[in-house]
């Protein structure tokens, strides 16, 4: 079966905002366990963060990632896989600045160092090669975002087969560097192809809201086609895992 499922996440860092992780993780968990997604882009997650989430899972999953001032220091953009599903050939953390190499990093204004996150992974159902790519762009600096769009660019590129993308851009459809990956690069948004709910990602726990602007998006190159995608509004008593929904995909090679 070609067909595999694909989330994106942003988790939300342990905010002094009277939703602690502690509470959010299991909620986080649940949803994951119900939606059983093979492949995770997740953003914002701290190592205390990601490990709790882990243990929560079911074994199948593992994480791969760098927190943005190295090592398992800070944010990091980690990914998360259904070993079941899909191996792992290559991993490679970089940092959107000049000196993508460089640990820590930074360029063109951004709040903090920012980081993606590269794995190239082979579908255990079709012997097929993916490249993954996740990422949070930063929500100050537009000239962060473009430069950072160019240097995915180039990681999409180099790329053997085809790819996918996952982040938290930080800005809604149609702005600019959603034209430079959309347009300009060609990649397709899985949810403009196959449209969802009409409700923002981005919900500061006020839970959905029609009209909201999207700022989490799963996108593809060529050679994968989008089945259906949904934007996850999954909550327990009305608490949520975090401020942002999960982005929801199933895709199949072509």
């Amino acid at each position: 079966m070609s067909e595999f499922s694909i989330m994106s996440f942003n988790l939300r860092y342990p905010a002094m905002d009277g939703h602690p992780v502690a509470e959010r993780m299991p909620i986080a968990a649940e949803l994951i366990r119900a939606a059983h997604p093979h492949i995770i882009g997740t953003q914002e997650g701290e190592l205390d963060q990601l490990e709790t989430l882990i243990s929560l899972l079911p074994e199948e999953y593992i994480w791969l990632g760098e927190g943005h001032s190295g090592g398992n220091s800070g944010e990091f953009t980690a990914v998360i896989l259904d070993s079941t599903r899909f191996d792992v050939d290559a991993v490679d953390i970089s940092w959107l600045s000049e000196q993508p190499e460089t640990v820590a990093s930074e360029s063109w204004g951004v709040s903090h160092a920012r980081t993606l996150t590269t794995v190239d992974v082979r579908d255990l159902d079709t012997g097929r090669g993916l490249r993954v790519l996740n990422t949070h762009l930063d929500h100050r600096s537009e000239r962060a975002r473009l430069e950072s769009g160019r240097i995915m660019a180039d990681t999409i590129a180099e790329a053997a087969g085809p790819c996918v993308v996952t982040g938290d851009f930080n800005v809604a459809t149609g702005s600019p560097v959603y034209d430079f990956f959309c347009s300009e690069l060609g990649l397709t948004d899985t949810a403009a192809e196959v449209p969802g709910e009409d409700i923002g990602t981005f919900h500061r726990y006020r839970g959905p809201k029609a009209g909201e602007p999207r700022i989490d998006w799963i996108l593809t190159t060529a050679g994968l086609r989008t089945i259906s995608t949904r934007i996850d509004t999954f909550a327990v008593e009305g608490k949520y895992p975090s401020d942002h929904f999960p982005v929801e995909a199933v895709l199949e090679f072509t």
